[in-house]
């Protein structure tokens, strides 16, 4: 089935003491646009996970946080580097002193500076932790993917009902479309016969431009394809790939030919058919642009 590209997913995986906590949130995008954001010790994997992620999503603005949480009683050694502490402190107090600043040096303003307070953690730290990464990254994934293709599926049944609609509407301009040749001849014997006696018209001639006049307002080729068009476009919400960049493209000639429709006739039942199937087209278009 088809996926959204808007959805949410988080996991968890942990061990006695270490646990790991990945959330995704994802959002519309033409691209997949990942913004992962990581503890110090997993950035050396960040394109790993960038691989990972990008083998199940394909499209949309994916932002993933991954947290790592220590029970009570264990959690990583932390020291403080008092060299790099007290080079802080007499740099802030000589500055105080060339621009003549008042007032005191404090805790806050020493733990502004980065590196200060360090994790000493060893390759078997780091190991369990990208370990137990994957397991939540990988769960997170398929909530993820679960909760866009719940929400697909409410779009495709939202989408199907317009095409339903569409379709209805073109049967009403193929109807009418049936009669457009008859009753443009009509029009223009009306009209004529209003500038001049009927005995002095050429009847071939007349044909002849009745005809010409068909072949110009016939939208029979454009009725046909439309119909393919709307059959193509359904098929492809069955499909379980990414499809709505394809959805995209075949739309733009749905569209097209609901313009050369409307365009061509002059009938003014099909043009105002014709303004009903753009606004399910654009309607139509507004719900694709959340199909992955």
């Amino acid at each position: 089935m088809a996926r959204s590209m808007t959805g949410f997913g988080a996991g968890r995986a942990g061990d006695d003491t270490l646990s790991v906590v990945v959330e995704m949130r994802s959002v519309n995008n033409r691209f997949l646009d990942l913004n992962i954001r990581l503890p110090r010790s997993l950035n050396e994997h960040e394109t790993e996970l960038r691989n990972i992620i990008s083998k199940k999503l394909h499209r949309g603005r994916v932002t993933i946080y991954v947290n790592e949480e220590w029970s009570d009683s264990d959690g990583p050694k932390i020291s403080l580097d008092r060299s790099k502490a007290l080079g802080y402190s007499k740099v802030i107090k000589d500055l105080s002193d060339v621009l003549n600043l008042k007032g005191e040096i404090g805790l806050n303003h020493i733990l502004t500076f980065p590196d200060l307070i360090r994790t000493e953690e060893d390759e078997e730290y780091r190991n369990r932790l990208w370990q137990l990464s994957k397991l939540s990254l990988k769960k997170a994934i398929e909530q993820l993917v679960e909760s866009s293709v719940k929400e697909a599926d409410s779009l495709c049944v939202d989408i199907k009902q317009r095409l339903d609609n569409l379709r209805l509407n073109l049967l009403q301009v193929e109807e009418s479309a049936k009669q457009q040749a008859v009753k443009y001849k009509q029009r223009l014997l009306d009209r004529l016969s209003e500038l001049m006696d009927d005995t002095r018209l050429d009847p071939v001639r007349l044909e002849m431009e009745i005809a010409l006049a068909a072949d110009r307002l016939d939208i029979s080729e454009e009725i046909v394809r439309l119909k393919s068009h709307i059959d193509m476009f359904e098929s492809k919400l069955k499909l379980s790939e990414p499809i709505g960049k394809t959805l995209n493209f075949i739309l733009q000639e749905i569209g097209r030919e609901v313009n050369t429709i409307t365009s061509k006739s002059w009938l003014v039942d099909v043009s105002q058919t014709g303004v009903k199937m753009k606004e399910i087209v654009e309607q139509i278009r507004e719900q694709v642009q959340n199909i992955e």
